[in-house]
Parts: structure tokens; sequence; C-alpha cells
């Protein structure tokens, strides 16, 4: 095994970002970090605690890419039309990099809080000309991103495999539906 001089935490990072895209997740460990990265395992303690680290850091990096895809595609557009870029957004990103966000949702981290907090304030950003009372604005961001996640995570698991409906109109029926119950509530309100 030749010595990699000048290992980052970063150049770690890209290994395990590469690694759980080509493999999944159960593929990560400390061992074929090292494979990966031509060191011995006991080098990359020097830039990692452990692979509870590895992980951790992992759902920062793809929330970051999550919010930078979201934000991308919500730019100049407004109500309902972002809200929908924003939908469109989160479940390409999701269906692209399926490993990747199977990874952000089942590693904890107070970084990923966070960055799910300005994740909520991108669609908050996007309701603001709805004047929505914050009890509703703060439940409305919940669903939205509970209704998102269960969509993507069912169709990665190949539950939409019908033929008669194409799984992207069942998308778009359930952004609509979201739309017309964010309507509902400024009605109500």
């Amino acid at each position: 095994m030749v010595r990699q001089r000048n290992l980052t935490n970063d150049a770690v990072m890209d290994a395990a970002v590469s690694l759980v895209e080509q493999g999944g997740l159960e593929r990560l460990t400390i061992s074929s970090l090292a494979e990966k990265l031509s060191v011995k395992p006991p080098s990359l303690y020097n830039h990692v605690s452990g692979i509870g680290e590895v992980t951790r850091q992992l759902a920062d990096i793809v929330l970051s890419r999550m919010e930078d895809a979201v934000k991308t595609a919500a730019v100049g557009r407004s109500k309902e039309a972002a809200i929908r870029a924003i939908a469109i957004g989160y479940r390409k990103f999701a269906l692209n990099h399926p490993e990747l966000y199977r990874a952000f949702t089942t590693a904890p981290s107070i970084d990923v809080k966070e960055r799910l907090s300005s994740l909520a304030n991108t669609l908050r950003q996007v309701l603001a000309p709805f004047e929505l009372a914050k009890r509703d604005e703060t439940n409305f961001v919940r669903q939205f991103h509970a209704s998102l996640h269960g969509f993507v995570a069912l169709e990665s698991a190949g539950f939409f495999q019908s033929v008669e409906v194409p799984v992207d109109d069942s998308f778009a029926s359930l952004v609509d539906c979201q739309i017309r119950i964010l309507k509902t509530i400024k009605e109500l309100s």
C-alpha cells in the first residue's frame, strides 16, 4: 500500500461520498475508506474519530448539496411555480443520488438539523407572499417536506411500478395537492 501524503479531511470525505455513491452506505467502513485512499486504516484517525463521524459529515455534505439543488431550482420563481420547482429539485436530487440521499436520512447530525432549518428557510421565503401565520407556515413546511420525502422514499424502493399512471404524473398531483392545501390554509386564516 502506497502512503498518500497530504491526506485531508476533505479527501477522506470525497472518498466517502464516492464509496457510498458506488456501493451504498453499507459499503462505507474505515477499511474501505483506507483502501480507496491507499492508506492504512489507522492513518484515517488523524482526520476523523471513526465511522460515526464520517457518516455525520457525509449527511451534512449531502444536505448541503440538496440545499443547493433546491435553491437553484427556486431561483427566479415565486409562489406556486417556486413550490413546484423546489419539489422537483428535491426529487431530482434524491433520484439522481439515491445512496447519498439514503445516507442523509439515516445519519443524525447537529449540522444536519441546522441545515434542515436552512432548507426550510428556502421554502419559508417562497411562502412569504402567502402571509401565513407562523404556526400554519411551520405546519405546512413540515408536511411538505414529509410528503416529498415519503414519495421519494417509496419511489426509490420501487413501490410505484404501475404502468397505468406515470410516476411523474403522480408526483405532479402530490405537489398540486400541497399547493391546494396551502391555498386552503391561507383562505382559512
